[in-house]
């Protein structure tokens, strides 16, 4: 039976919502690649742990990486959102900034701009505290923080996830940027385009309009990483919902850099999807503000047969020939259901519905 055209309205509007919570909106592409839970023991995996320099082809040592994180002004930290580790060493790079005595912004793609005057006051409150008896317990910062923001309703992982970045973040009284738009504004665009936004946008996404044949590549990507089930016409304004995403953080990036009292440096914490060279927030950042030093860290998943770094450049591209990060921290590989069984199983119950 083919899709009809109620059924296909149907999928625009409820596989949609399902991907949104599974897949955080959809644009972190590696997460949900059609890849079974990890079952091996990628303790063992000569890989693990290691990192690995895209621009020299070899691994450097986390002290290497380290200091040119601190030779950067703007540091992105791409991740899997439903991988504990990569938040950890995420919370240890900003843990490093901090005693380095560097001053920074942390930036948040899991934080959207409408929510900024709430982390304001709530860092107003909290921070403004240094007699150290009356100050809040930072364990107890952190938890109030995710409920301030109502984290357990905003679809991202729970809180656990998140609590060690978040923690070192509050710990070090850094300022909060909420560096995404809202669910809402991303749903109305994929729904009725980019004619709902405001000038400044119209303005970016003409000067950074997709070739054609780039065009095509993305949103074959799009429907492989979404286990090719998305009907057609969904792909064209996801893409745009993607490429909407990337302008919005890169924007916040630059705001926090010519505010009057700017910080030293901003980190972004944001799925590695948006953080890659090659057509995300970085490639943005090069065309606005060539001149500013930028550093894309990207923690990947460990796969039980690849052991040559080379080989994780197809899991991004079919036509890449190298990994679009700047760097590559190996990371064991998180247990997760298949995504792809998932969403097989929900197109499966709504086809049976409007028969």
């Amino acid at each position: 039976m083919t899709l009809t055209k109620k059924l296909s309205e149907t999928i625009m509007k409820k596989i949609f919502g399902l991907i949104v919570v599974s897949c955080t909106l959809l644009f972190n592409l590696s997460a949900c690649q059609n890849k079974s839970p990890d079952t091996s023991s990628s303790q063992q995996h000569p890989l693990l742990d290691k990192v690995w320099s895209i621009s020299e082809q070899n691994f450097v040592s986390v002290e290497t990486l380290n200091q040119r994180i601190l030779d950067s002004k703007i540091i992105l930290l791409g991740e899997t959102h439903d991988n504990i580790k990569h938040h950890e060493l995420q919370a240890k790079v900003i843990a490093h900034l901090s005693t380095n005595k560097l001053k920074s912004s942390i930036a948040y793609e899991m934080l959207n701009q409408s929510q900024q005057s709430i982390i304001d006051t709530f860092q107003e409150k909290y921070y403004s505290q240094t007699s150290t008896s009356s100050m809040t317990p930072i364990p107890d910062q952190v938890d109030a923080f995710a409920k301030t923001i109502n984290w357990e309703k905003t679809g991202w992982p729970e809180w656990k996830y998140y609590r060690s970045v978040f923690y070192n973040t509050i710990e070090s009284k850094l300022p909060i940027i909420a560096a995404n738009l809202d669910i809402k504004t991303i749903r109305k665009v994929i729904k009725e385009g980019s004619g709902i936004l405001d000038q400044h946008y119209q303005e970016l996404l003409l000067k950074y309009q997709y070739d054609e044949s780039l065009k095509k590549e993305l949103e074959k990507e799009i429907l492989s990483s979404h286990c090719d089930m998305l009907p057609e016409k969904m792909l064209s304004p996801m893409l745009l919902g993607q490429q909407v995403r990337d302008l919005a953080m890169m924007q916040a990036i630059l705001n926090s850099l010519s505010e009057k009292e700017s910080s030293d440096k901003t980190v972004l914490i944001a799925g590695s999807g948006h953080t890659r060279t090659d057509y995300g927030i970085p490639y943005y950042l090069h065309q606005e503000q060539p001149k500013l030093k930028s550093l894309s860290l990207a923690f990947i998943e460990v796969e039980e047969d690849e052991f040559n770094p080379k080989e994780y450049a197809k899991g991004w591209s079919d036509t890449a020939q190298q990994l679009p990060f700047d760097y590559v921290w190996f990371t064991e590989k998180a247990e997760r259901e298949d995504q792809c069984e998932k969403m097989r199983a929900y197109m499966k119950k709504k086809k049976t519905k409007t028969k």
